[in-house]
């Protein structure tokens, strides 16, 4: 039999041993390891974030959706649940070399990645354009974009990235098809 723990933290393992999940100390806040998606508050953009979500959620991979409003202030949706803590996106900070959270889907998917902890960050403007950034890759130059009707898609390469295996359903350049016989 495996082990089961309740939802209080109390266990029984195989062999009958019990055991307890670690407490954690008091003041101490536990970030899971997420990718970020930061988006525009826009009616039009829900269907796509379900779509990356949904995508994400295929792949095996936890996420949160912040939101980031126009002034460059941030209010947090997703899960519901208010940590306190400051994630650093959105608050119209500026990285030093000119990239805030200013409205553009690479923008916003450069601040949701520098505030995952898996370096991996979705931006959805406005208009439904939507990008994958990597943490480590230069602010302008984004691992993917697409638009709103590529989002779930765009969601599981979002995961691919984390997970470091190819990405799925990408299309080659134009410049690198082939023309018929």
């Amino acid at each position: 039999m495996a082990g089961v723990i309740r939802s209080d933290g109390v266990g029984v393992g195989s062999g009958g041993v019990v055991r307890t999940r670690p407490e954690v100390p008091e003041g101490v806040v536990r970030i899971r390891p997420e990718v970020v998606v930061l988006c525009r508050p826009d009616p039009r953009n829900r269907r796509c974030l379900r779509e990356l979500g949904a995508g994400m959620e295929e792949e095996g991979v936890p996420f949160r959706v912040e939101d980031a409003t126009e002034d460059g202030t941030e209010l947090e949706v997703g899960d519901g649940a208010d940590d306190g803590t400051d994630h650093g996106v959105g608050h119209g900070a500026d990285d030093g070399a000119g990239h805030g959270t200013g409205g553009g889907a690479v923008e916003l998917a450069f601040a949701a990645a520098q505030a995952s902890h898996l370096d991996v960050g979705v931006g959805v403007d406005a208009t439904g354009n939507v990008c994958v950034h990597h943490a480590k890759l230069p602010p302008d130059a984004p691992a993917l974009s697409g638009t709103a009707s590529d989002a779930r898609v765009m969601g599981h390469n979002a995961a691919r990235l984390v997970v470091g295996v190819p990405f799925k359903g990408t299309p080659a350049p134009l410049d690198e098809w082939k023309e018929g016989p």
